[in-house]
């Protein structure tokens, strides 16, 4: 199921990040916003950058309101610092992955068809939503 470039649940999106940057001043912005946060342009446009990052900081989720999550817990999320500035937070595909660990980020679909990001080892192979179920046991 095609949903405006969005693929099927659980499937993988894209394997680079399409954020929007400044193009006055270079700043990558994330979350989206109309103006740049750093100069006050709207000159902002979409650009497809890298995926990799770091994660800067991980916890195991020991509770959520979510009925699906409710059955999978701990679920390991963190927060990823990309190499062109953004922070963002992201599943844990593996529960492995420690503090400063470089990882990529992948987008995909979760399980309500929701698009997710997800934070994998660096160099890792395309995921999809069942082996980030799997590979959260690592």
């Amino acid at each position: 199921m095609q949903h405006g470039g969005i693929a099927e649940k659980g499937r993988r999106l894209m394997t680079d990040l399409i954020l929007p940057q400044c193009g006055a001043c270079g700043t990558v912005i994330y979350p989206r916003r109309e103006i740049c946060p750093d100069c006050l342009s709207d000159d902002i446009a979409d650009q497809t950058m890298t995926a990799e990052g770091v994660l800067l900081a991980r916890v195991d989720l020991q509770h959520s309101l979510e009925p699906y999550f409710q059955d999978h817990m701990p679920w390991p999320t963190g927060t990823v610092q990309l190499k062109r500035g953004p922070v963002m937070i992201a599943h844990l595909v593996n529960g492995a992955l420690t503090t400063g660990a470089a990882v990529d980020i992948q987008q995909m679909m979760d399980i309500k068809g929701r698009p997710v990001m997800v934070a994998v080892p660096l160099g890792s192979p395309t995921f999809t939503w069942a082996d980030v179920e799997k590979g959260r046991q690592i």
